[in-house]
């Protein structure tokens, strides 16, 4: 699921870029936010890792709510990717 959410975005951005360096600079950073997102729900799904996943987002600055309970990491990976492609960057 995250690597067609990068693959698609990827695809947006690489469109969208004046030059390419332009392209890879954006396709970099989209690259960190996807290896970030995996490691939010690899920890958060650890309930002793939590409070590193929390650490993370803060980091990170995620803007998209934390969960308030356990979630099946499919499902979390889920609703964090759709949230993203309804708050894309500015």
């Amino acid at each position: 699921m995250l690597v067609e959410w990068v693959a698609d975005w990827t695809e947006l951005l690489a469109d969208a870029a004046r030059t390419d360096d332009d392209a890879w600079s954006c396709v970099r950073r989209l690259c960190r936010r996807g290896r970030a997102i995996s490691r939010f729900v690899q920890l958060w799904t650890n309930p002793d890792d939590r409070g590193a996943a929390g650490q993370l987002a803060a980091a990170e600055r995620f803007a998209w709510p934390l969960p308030h309970r356990s979630m099946d990491p499919a499902d979390l990976m889920h609703h964090i990717l759709t949230w993203e492609n309804q708050h894309p960057e500015g």
